[in-house]
C-alpha cells in the first residue's frame, strides 16, 4: 500500500436490522465477513486492525473470528453511528501518535488487499481520500486517513455532534483540507468489490448496489468547508459555499449532507 505501515478499523457497530442477525459474522465463502475485512487490510499492509464496535461480547467474538489487535467503542456523547466510531479512532490516533488509518466497513467481504493498495497509491499527499462510485456516490464508509490530521478532528468532531446532534461518516472526509475522491473503475474492475451485504437477499446476489466511477477528483485547501469553531453566520456562509461546489461537480451525496446542515444549523431549506 504505502512504505509506512498504517493501521485498520473496521467498521463494526451496526445492529444488522435488514440483515436479521450480525452480518460480520456471515458465512461468505465459508469464512465470517468481519475475517474477510481484516485479511483484505492486513495484506494490504495494515500492522495492526481494530473493530470499531459498541460492545464488548461482540469485541472478544470479532477478535476471535478475525485475530483483531484490539476494538475501539465510542465515546458517551449522544452521537451513535459510523461518525462516532470515528471520532473513537481520531481519539486512538491521538493517543497512540498513528501515522496513517485506513476505515474499512466491516460489511464489505469482498473487497481485496489490492483495491485498498490501489486507493492508497492515488490519494496522493490529501489528508483524506475516500472512493467515488457512479452517479456522485461517496463510499464514506471506506477511507484513508492521515493521522496526525485524523487525531486533530477530536475536538471538531465533538463539537460537530454538539451543534447538529448527530455525527456522520462524511464528516472526516468534509473537513479534510484536502479530499481525494477516487473513482471506483479506478480501483477495480468489479462493482462487486464494493458491494456490501446489508440484507440476506444482497448476499445471496452478491452484486453490487452502485456503478462504478471513472476519474479522480481533488479538492484542495481554501475550499469552504463546514468547520464547528466558526461564528454561526461564517458557518452558514460556508455551508452555502460547500453546497454550491459538491453540486456542481457532481457529488449529490456531499450536496445534501451539506444541504441538511444549512437546514438544521442555519435554518436554510433548499429543497435538496
Amino acid at each position: 500500500m504505502a512504505a509506512e505501515p498504517f493501521v485498520g478499523v473496521i467498521l463494526a457497530g451496526g445492529e444488522g436490522r435488514r440483515f436479521g442477525g450480525d452480518k460480520l459474522r456471515a458465512l461468505v465463502d465459508g469464512e465470517a465477513a468481519v475475517a474477510r475485512v481484516a485479511a483484505a487490510l492486513r495484506g494490504a499492509g495494515a500492522a495492526e486492525v481494530y473493530a470499531a464496535t459498541r460492545s464488548r461480547e461482540r469485541c472478544r467474538l470479532y477478535q476471535a473470528l478475525a485475530g483483531l489487535d484490539g476494538c475501539l467503542f465510542d465515546p458517551p456523547l449522544g452521537c451513535g453511528g459510523p461518525g462516532a466510531a470515528l471520532l473513537a479512532a481520531a481519539e486512538a490516533a491521538e493517543e497512540g501518535g498513528w501515522r496513517r488509518v485506513l476505515v474499512a466497513p466491516g460489511d464489505a467481504p469482498w473487497l481485496e488487499p489490492w483495491v485498498l493498495a490501489r486507493l492508497a497509491a492515488l490519494a496522493g499527499g490529501a489528508e483524506a481520500a475516500t472512493v467515488l462510485h457512479g452517479g456522485g456516490f461517496v463510499e464514506s464508509l471506506l477511507q484513508l486517513l492521515d493521522g496526525g490530521y485524523l487525531s486533530g478532528l477530536v475536538e471538531p468532531l465533538r463539537a460537530l455532534c454538539g451543534l447538529r446532534g448527530e455525527l456522520r461518516a462524511s464528516d472526516t472526509l468534509r473537513l479534510a483540507p484536502r479530499l481525494a475522491l477516487v473513482g471506483s473503475g479506478l480501483l477495480s474492475p468489479w462493482a462487486m468489490s464494493f458491494a456490501h451485504i446489508n440484507t440476506r437477499e444482497a448476499l445471496a446476489a452478491r452484486a453490487a448496489r452502485n456503478p462504478l466511477g471513472d476519474g479522480l477528483v481533488l479538492l484542495g485547501e481554501g475550499r469552504p468547508r463546514p468547520l464547528p469553531r466558526l461564528a454561526t453566520r461564517r458557518l452558514c456562509a460556508a455551508l452555502g459555499l460547500e453546497e454550491a461546489l459538491y453540486r456542481r461537480l457532481g457529488l449529490r451525496q456531499l450536496e445534501r449532507q451539506a444541504a441538511r446542515d444549512a437546514a438544521r444549523v442555519c435554518g436554510v431549506e433548499n429543497g435538496v
